[in-house]
């Protein structure tokens, strides 16, 4: 993702941040690399994360140390302060210690100039109402990479986006095969990067094109991949499928009423699809990935957030095209099958791990 600059001015310390850590993790190498001094022992990286006030204080500690103490053959020395996790109201940075150590290490920020000592900060977030976080900002050069915001930003685009850093590494993914990378690493940017590491192995220096067969079998075997492949094969009617997958998850100590949750919600996504396309509210649209478009009319029955927004269309595009050789009143019925089940497992009427297995024939079998 491009940084947004919140300054451009020319100054010798450089803060990088953002919710996107796999990038500010990159921009900050690759300045580092660049800004990095010719003798390598006047480059001093120093580790900011913290799990508790004490690292936090000693992470502070430290820098100003490294700042302050000036090569002992002389040259520019180079500090990165990497990684820091207690600059916004998260975790260690909550704690009023912390902020007081931060703001007393203002003034020792006020000395770096460039010629003698360069400065890069990265971090993984910033509270900008804080002294500090005003302080900073007035001193350093800032860029900042954020993950899209998911209330704001469609599932559509997070592809969009996956598709454009697959090319930018080299890779030449086919249709689907952006959509089942996103299935398995949702928007873990830090994930992006180790799986798109293991496909450019597999791809090697071969320019063919990347099947979603090919980015299943690299990639799969996490939850949300199995999750998602559990809940399709029963809405696409794939029995053996279906119950490989839910011996999977539950061989990775998944909770039964928590996969039966998850399952009813894929089927009234189902229903709600064979409603409104039996009534010529949706439609199907192929790309590099199935999307679903929705009247205005057929906009009003879908489901809210609590922000009072409707759900993603991409979820719901999903389970239309797998729930599509269904009609609507069989969806229903598979609601029904779903509460009753539910009861069972609640009341401990029956063993929950047979109750699964038994409602997902049931359903599929119709």
């Amino acid at each position: 993702m491009a940084p947004s600059a919140s300054n451009t001015k020319a100054a010798p310390i450089h803060f990088l941040c953002g919710s996107d850590e796999d990038a500010v993790k990159k921009a900050a190498a690759d300045l580092a690399a660049k800004l990095a001094p010719a003798d390598p022992m006047n480059f001093e990286t120093i580790d900011g994360r913290a799990n508790t006030v004490e690292e936090a204080a000693q992470s502070v500690q430290r820098v100003r140390e490294a700042i302050l103490t000036l090569p002992f053959f002389g040259g520019g020395k180079l500090v990165w302060w990497k990684a820091v996790n207690f600059f916004d109201e998260t975790g260690v940075g909550r704690h009023s210690s912390v902020k007081e150590a931060l703001e007393s290490f203002l003034p020792d920020l006020e000395k770096v100039d460039g010629p003698s000592v360069t400065l890069i900060i990265s971090a993984l977030g910033i509270h900008k109402g804080r002294t500090f976080g005003k302080g900073l900002l007035k001193l350093a050069q800032a860029k900042y990479f954020d993950l899209p915001d998911l209330r704001r930003t469609s599932e559509d685009e997070i592809i969009f986006q996956i598709e454009r850093r697959m090319k930018e590494a080299g890779l030449r993914p086919g249709p689907g095969a952006a959509e089942r990378f996103f299935q398995a690493t949702g928007i873990d940017t830090t994930a992006w990067s180790q799986e798109l590491e293991k496909l450019l192995c597999f791809a090697g220096d071969a320019k063919a094109e990347l099947t979603y067969e090919e980015v299943n079998r690299i990639i799969s075997g996490s939850r949300e991949v199995l999750i998602w492949d559990f809940c399709h094969a029963v809405l696409g009617g794939e029995a053996k499928l279906a119950l490989r997958q839910l011996s999977a998850l539950l061989a990775q100590d998944e909770n039964e009423i928590g996969i039966l949750i998850l399952l009813a919600g894929q089927v009234r996504l189902a229903a709600l699809a064979a409603v409104l396309k039996d009534n010529q509210m949706l439609r199907l649209s192929r790309g590099s990935f199935v999307s679903a478009d929705v009247t205005a009319v057929g906009a009003a029955y879908l489901p809210r957030k609590k922000s009072g927004e409707p759900i993603s269309t991409y979820a719901l595009g999903q389970a239309a095209q797998r729930s599509q050789h269904r009609p609507a009143r069989f969806w229903f019925r598979a609601l029904s099958l779903l509460h009753q089940a539910q009861k069972e497992m609640l009341t401990g009427e029956s063993d929950k791990r047979r109750t699964l297995e038994l409602l997902v024939l049931d359903i599929v079998a119709g």
